[in-house]
């Protein structure tokens, strides 16, 4: 018996919104703006140098600056990988996520097994105008096996998940309570 739902096609995959690129970039952005700082830092404190140092002065900056660019560029190809392979899909069985572009991992949620359906909002998040969704499953609340979680969908497809979620857990846990 296939059923089919309202909000969402089934098997049909969805990708976070275009805010969850940012959100990714900002996790990673640390240490990119520490080492911009200390380029900056010290271009500016090159003129105090002795003339005798200038060389060397001019030659950490140019270092420290291609090092800035290269890992910027390095976080920014892989902020977009991660973010390009992070999908989401409604199956007639479970609500699935994928997740990694080097190592792949793929979770499932069982629809009959969930128990909650929680959006979360850091200030960050909120700033940015995206959620977290994280499905609570039956069993401990803190084994990490137990929930999942998707990062980075816009607050109105946030809601809108968290309803075809509990939809259709409710859809199977009568169907299954029926037999």
């Amino acid at each position: 018996m296939k059923v089919e739902f309202a909000g969402f096609e089934n098997n049909k995959k969805h990708r976070l919104g275009h805010r969850a690129f940012t959100l990714f970039l900002f996790r990673r952005i640390k240490f990119f703006v520490f080492l911009a700082a200390l380029s900056i830092a010290a271009w500016y404190s090159e003129r105090w140098l002795p003339s005798e140092y200038a060389s060397w002065g001019l030659y950490a900056v140019e270092i420290l600056g291609v090092l800035c660019v290269a890992y910027f560029i390095l976080i920014f190809i892989e902020t977009y990988l991660e973010y390009r392979y992070y999908t989401y899909l409604f199956t007639d069985e479970a609500f699935m996520t994928t997740s990694g572009y080097m190592m792949r991992t793929e979770m499932a949620a069982l629809y009959h097994q969930i128990q909650n359906v929680n959006i979360m909002r850091s200030p960050l998040d909120r700033m940015i105008g995206v959620s977290r969704i994280v499905i609570y499953m039956t069993g401990d609340k803190s084994v990490p096996q137990n929930q999942l979680i998707l990062p980075g969908v816009g607050k109105t497809k946030a809601k809108h998940v968290q309803k075809e979620l509990l939809i259709r857990a409710r859809k199977h846990f009568n169907t299954e309570g029926a037999d």
